[in-house]
């Protein structure tokens, strides 16, 4: 470790050192330019707007400490740097292939690029801390600029969600202690508070999870500017989120007070209370950092180390920029591939795709199927039931259409709600040896290959056909419980410009024969030619 006065400047680098400082600040811009539309919307994860000039200030003052640390060359430096590059190419490759399957805007998907964005950046950090180039020296500041894009994406779902619900769990439980120590009768049912003239929920907004990633944030940029101290550090680190978790205690029992006298809570309590807790959290967390930097001494000083040695060469940076030459001409063929060209296609209208019960017959639109919308990801779905003019219960046609935008959900999402995936659920056992995949012939032509079943539920028995359309041509069926299928597919149409999907399903208590030459089921197809069946 060698100890220097200045940074070296931009224009003393060497070619493949500044090609990784263009390329790693070109990643840190697209990166927060694939997650501005989430930080926008996501209240979760608001800071993120801040993150770009947050980070971009603890590298401009990592520059200015009077002394400054920067590595010996060495094979240690090398292997150090190597290693999380190549920990960065593998987490990137993973993200790829979770926004694949299920979706860029997926939570997973954008935690794993932003662990991948990390380590590219600490590897860029190793290159550019060698004492032959002296950019980016080694101090705290340095690593705060680079530790804090890992909250810039949203953490893993279970992850979330169990540290979510502990937090609501312990603030009501607070809330209700510190209530009956002052006499106030309260009672506590799950996660709400039961008050003699009302009753409060702490819901998942009032858990304090946004408090505790926000405060946790500030504490690493404040302990990257602010305080020189090792221990400084690490206390303003700790005692940022609690100080956040503490202040939201208090704003969930205040608004508990107020709930306790009649009064209501929402609206212009609740959005008072968030903005008064933000602000003075804010306030606290920059007093104590101020106060510990006040109680500091002068920081350690060092003897200069001598300059670079002329015609050095570090391996290290024209590895990383090789590196980063690779991840952006894929990026590029990814984006190009991926991107949907032209403007937004309008939905189909799928009324116009069911056919009209012939005359005898008897229709049904079955109600209630927005209720799968959210799992479905589409709200353009609909199912009609025809009942031969037998009765009901008897010569039935169930016919069933959802479809998908471009864009508007992954293949293998669609490919995963099949009646094989989603029926057993609902008491449906399927005959395994009725699945098979065979062309239906209908009015004459031959359509594409359909998936068929045959379901029992009790004495009931159901034959189903079914079809996932892409782009208008029909997708391979693939096995909901085999990942390695899943992922094949997922590669296969995620990496590609995304298309509209529709999905078709024929149900019927009667076999293909029988149920092809019905007036209703030729109509049907016919009216689908169109969309590429």
């Amino acid at each position: 470790m060698k100890r220097a006065q200045h940074c070296s400047t931009f224009g003393s680098l060497p070619w493949s050192a500044r090609a990784d400082v263009v390329g790693l600040c070109a990643a840190m811009a697209a990166f927060s330019a694939w997650l501005w539309p989430t930080w926008r919307t996501d209240d979760d994860l608001s800071h993120g707007v801040l993150l770009p000039l947050l980070s971009g200030i603890l590298f401009f003052e990592c520059r200015r400490a009077p002394v400054n640390r920067f590595a010996g060359p060495g094979a240690g430096l090398f292997s150090a740097g190597l290693a999380l590059l190549l920990a960065a190419i593998l987490g990137g490759c993973l993200a790829v292939a979770y926004a694949a399957g299920l979706g860029w805007n997926y939570s997973t998907s954008q935690f794993m690029m932003a662990a991948s964005l990390v380590l590219v950046l600490g590897a860029g950090w190793l290159a550019l801390a060698d004492s032959r180039l002296r950019f980016l020296p080694l101090n705290w500041a340095a690593a705060s600029a680079i530790l804090l894009w890992l909250f810039a994406a949203p953490p893993p779902p279970g992850t979330y969600a169990r540290l979510s619900l502990f937090l609501e769990g312990r603030v009501t439980d607070a809330v209700v202690h510190i209530l009956r120590s002052v006499g106030i009768a309260a009672y506590r049912d799950g996660n709400l508070i039961e008050l003699a003239r009302s009753r409060v929920g702490v819901s998942d907004a009032c858990s304090g999870v946004r408090s505790l990633i926000s405060c946790t944030v500030a504490g690493i940029f404040l302990s990257g500017v602010v305080v020189r101290r090792p221990w400084s550090r690490v206390w303003v680190i700790l005692l940022s989120p609690v100080i956040g978790l503490a202040m939201n205690l208090i704003r969930s029992l205040a608004l508990t007070l107020v709930a306790s006298t009649g009064s209501s809570i929402e609206g212009r309590w609740h959005d008072i209370t968030g903005e008064s807790i933000i602000v003075l959290t804010t306030l606290l967390i920059c007093l104590f950092a101020f106060w510990l930097r006040r109680h500091e001494g002068q920081p350690p000083g060092g003897a200069e180390a001598p300059p670079p040695a002329q015609g050095a060469h570090a391996v290290l940076p024209t590895v990383l920029a090789g590196a980063l030459g690779g991840v952006l001409a894929c990026g590029v063929i990814l984006a190009v591939r991926s991107h949907s060209s032209g403007p937004a296609a309008a939905p189909v209208d799928l009324a116009s795709l069911f056919p009209q019960a012939p005359a005898g017959w008897v229709e049904k639109t079955t109600p209630g199927m927005d209720q799968y919308s959210d799992i479905l990801r589409t709200t353009n779905l609909s199912e009609r039931v025809y009942y031969h003019p037998k009765g009901e219960g008897s010569g039935y046609v169930n016919l069933y259409l959802a479809y998908w935008r471009p864009g508007e959900a992954p293949v293998s999402l669609v490919d995963a709600h099949t009646p094989d995936a989603c029926w057993p659920g609902t008491g449906w056992e399927a005959e395994v040896a009725s699945a098979r995949r065979e062309p239906l012939q209908v009015g004459g032509r031959t359509l594409a290959a359909a998936e068929s079943r045959r379901f029992t539920h009790g004495s009931q028995e159901a034959n189903v056909w079914f079809w996932h359309l892409y782009g208008r041509k029909a997708v391979p069926f693939v096995d909901p419980y085999s990942v390695p299928r899943i992922l094949k597919m997922s590669l296969h149409y995620g990496l590609r410009r995304p298309e509209e999907q529709l999905f078709v399903r024929v149900t019927s208590d009667q076999a293909w024969d029988e149920v092809a030459r019905e007036p209703i089921v030729r109509q049907f197809f016919d009216n689908l030619r169109v969309q590429g069946l």
